[in-house]
Parts: structure tokens; sequence; C-alpha cells
């Protein structure tokens, strides 16, 4: 039977999204000792930099950006050109785009890490279930030696962040997907509400 690892912090900070990993950083900076703690894999599924580094306002970002290259090429392309410029037709390999789109958020994701380690915040990737008001337990992931951790704290934050809702007559599945999904297709839908 595996113990229960125990950690006593100053900060305790669950949720690493901008709201979590800007107190960490702020807290290590003011030299009080904080643990972070996060349920998302850095995979598509929050981690580090939450829903809007990881599948909210930066891959959209990167995606529409990618779409207005597109464009400008497109319209280059049709009835003589623009500015000048003309060119053969462009074509859209979605999985490539969604594939650069995924290393900027990676490399988005390394430069939070980064901040996290330089301002002395201990990074703990699992899930928080709080016992009482100061005092938790996560549940770490099986890939990283599993087990709980029971964190006691004197101060907590609370940055969970958020999630897509299914509508109850439109769950999740088949041809109905959230954001997330919608930021990682694999080929230009032929329609799309």
């Amino acid at each position: 039977m595996t113990q229960t690892q125990q950690i006593k912090t100053k900060v305790l900070i669950v949720g690493a999204g901008t709201g979590g990993y800007v107190a960490g950083i702020r807290c290590g900076q003011l030299g009080l000792e904080t643990v972070l703690v996060d349920g998302g894999d850095g995979q598509g599924n929050g981690g580090l930099g939450g829903t809007c580094l990881n599948v909210g306002c930066i891959p959209s970002k990167a995606i529409i950006h990618a779409a207005g290259k597109y464009e400008t090429v497109a319209k280059a392309a049709a009835e003589g050109g623009t500015l000048g410029i003309t060119a053969a037709a462009p074509a859209v390999d979605l999985s490539k785009t969604v594939e650069w789109k995924d290393g900027i958020v990676k490399k988005l994701n390394a430069g939070v890490a980064a901040l996290l380690k330089k301002a002395k915040v201990k990074v703990i990737r699992g899930w928080a279930e709080f016992a009482d008001a100061k005092t938790c337990t996560v549940r770490t992931p099986e890939s990283e030696g599993g087990g709980d951790i029971r964190i006691t704290a004197e101060h907590v934050i609370l940055a969970t962040g958020s999630e897509p809702v299914e509508l109850p007559f439109l769950p999740f599945g088949g041809d109905v997907i959230s954001s997330t999904e919608a930021l990682s297709l694999n080929a230009v839908p032929g329609r799309l509400v």
C-alpha cells in the first residue's frame, strides 16, 4: 500500500490558468512557499496556461492568423491578383495547420513552466479534493508514479477555470463538438454551424 505524501505550504493554488499561474509567480516573487495544483495534462486538456493557452484564446488566434494568410493568397490567386501580386490557388492541409498551432501552444506551455520554476513554485499535476478549507488531497497520474499527496496550506487560491458545457438536448459526440475539438480538426468541415 502506497503511503500518502504530506506537504505543508504557505500558499496553495488550484488551477494553472491565467489567474492561477500569475498568482503563483507573484507569490513566488514575494518569497512565499507556493504549491500550484493543476488537473490538465498539457495535451489540449488544460494544463499550464489553462483554457486560454491550451484550448481557447491562443490556439483560436493561431488558426485565425493562418486563415488570414490563406485569404491573402486566395485573393492574389483570384481575378488578376491583389496589390500587383498573383499566385496559384491555395490549398489547406488543416492537419498541418493544427500541428503548427500545437507547436505554438507547446512553446508557450514551456514558457509558463519556466516562469513558475524561476519563481520556485512547486507544480503538481493532478486533481485536488478538499477535506476542509485549507487541506486537500491530490491524486497524481499513474504516468507520474501515481499516488496521493495531502497538502495543507495557510492560504488557498481557487483558480479552477472553465470547461465547455454541452446542452442537455445536444450532447457532445459525433457531429456535435465543443470549441476544444473545433480547434483540433484534421480537415476543414464541409458544413459547420
